[in-house]
């Protein structure tokens, strides 16, 4: 059955690599990397502490996640950069594109140095907090949970994160696309073992895929607006795909929410 301690280690591993590795040549692939492990990181606490009879969890867990959230921060703005300047590659022949393009690598270059100097300053607190849960988590290394078990820990977390938004409006939705997420990642702890826990995460993903192409699409408009000339032919063509990405969002947060 799955290991959510386990799983909780190997990806502990992968962040303290990932900070090592955005110190010595911050690369896309590093830059999320570093984000993927925290996210998961913190999936896995999300499942653990009420499934866990450890009464120093939950103090652990937050100051966990008091040491990463300045990196945290720092590196989704590095990778909202790289994610935009990827998608700008199926504009560059679009008159506008080549100018914004040169101001997102101006502003990546920039936020590399800030990323950098606030894993220098946090890496040790990291590091330590994370230690602090490893040793917690030593005396139940074994534990493990039935795929339906984590299906019900998703949706048990799911529900109330989705309560009551409207994915009519953008910070709903964008607000569904982050819990969808964190629901994907609690399901994939079971996904190689559990058929159902799998079928789980795929729909989540699917939800948070779509919604986040909307969303990604979403701030590389607010920054063409921001850099470029209102007429630019660029910002019309961005435009349009958004709209386009918006529906087809809105729609499969619309029948998620029906569920």
């Amino acid at each position: 059955m799955p290991q959510p301690v386990i799983t909780f280690l190997r990806y502990s591993l992968i962040l303290k690599a990932a900070m090592a590795d955005c110190l010595d040549n911050p690369k896309p692939e590093a830059v999320h990397r570093l984000r993927s492990s925290n996210r998961r990181l913190e999936a896995v606490l999300e499942l653990l502490t009420p499934a866990a009879d450890l009464p120093a969890l939950p103090k652990r867990s937050s100051a966990f996640r008091r040491s990463v959230r300045k990196i945290r921060r720092i590196a989704g703005d590095v990778r909202d950069l790289d994610v935009h300047r990827e998608l700008l590659r199926a504009y560059q022949t679009t008159s506008g594109a080549t100018e914004l393009e040169t101001q997102l690598e101006a502003s990546r270059k920039k936020k590399v140095k800030r990323m950098r100097r606030q894993i220098s300053a946090d890496e040790d607190e990291i590091r330590h907090a994370l230690d602090r849960l490893e040793m917690i988590f030593g005396g139940i290394a074994d534990l493990s949970l039935s795929g339906g078990r984590l299906i019900y820990v998703a949706r048990s977390w799911l529900a109330p994160a989705v309560r009551g938004l409207d994915p009519h409006e953008d910070d709903d939705l964008h607000s569904i696309r982050k819990a969808c997420k964190t629901a994907r990642y609690i399901a994939e702890i079971g996904s190689g073992e559990s058929r159902t826990a799998a079928k789980f995460a795929k729909r989540m993903e699917d939800v948070q895929q779509t919604t986040g192409a909307w969303h990604d699409y979403l701030l590389l408009l607010d920054r063409a607006q921001s850099r470029l000339p209102s007429g630019s032919p660029v910002i019309k063509k961005l435009y349009a795909k958004a709209g386009v990405l918006r529906r087809q969002a809105e729609s499969k947060a619309a029948h998620l929410l029906k569920a």
